[in-house]
């Protein structure tokens, strides 16, 4: 499933440390079922079914991994927190918006997974799995 994940969302990176790939993976799968409703007729229920689910994730995922770091005493603790509350409250926000517009709010909840995959990705796990595998 992790090769099928990585095959059709590239930006999520195997990290071989469960805590950060269990995440990444869960993110990866609540982004691959936003771009299917794009392309179905999605209601209200559907878009309130992935927004449960992206706080599952982030109530579950982000907090273990906040907890692992913090364990191991990671230096930029502080900051990597802080990047897991701009998703948290970038997910509200569309959360708030999304009785207007069902559409707009799937394609800006796609392209907001999209990028944070991206970026956190890129930019803090490295740095995060650097500082793990030499813990």
């Amino acid at each position: 499933m992790a090769n099928i994940e990585k095959e059709t969302n590239p930006t999520v990176l195997q990290t071989n440390i469960s805590v950060i790939d269990e995440g990444h993976l869960k993110l990866s799968e609540i982004h691959n079922h936003v771009k299917l409703l794009l392309k179905q007729e999605a209601n209200k229920n559907d878009l309130a079914e992935a927004f449960f689910s992206l706080s599952y994730f982030f109530e579950n995922y982000l907090l273990k991994e906040e907890l692992l770091l913090k364990s191991k005493g990671y230096p930029n603790f502080d900051d990597h927190k802080a990047s897991h509350s701009s998703f948290i409250k970038g997910i509200e926000h569309l959360k708030d918006s999304y009785e207007n517009d069902i559409k707009c709010t799937l394609k800006e909840l796609d392209t907001f997974i999209g990028d944070w995959l991206k970026t956190h990705s890129l930019n803090y796990n490295k740095e995060v799995v650097d500082f793990l595998n030499k813990k």
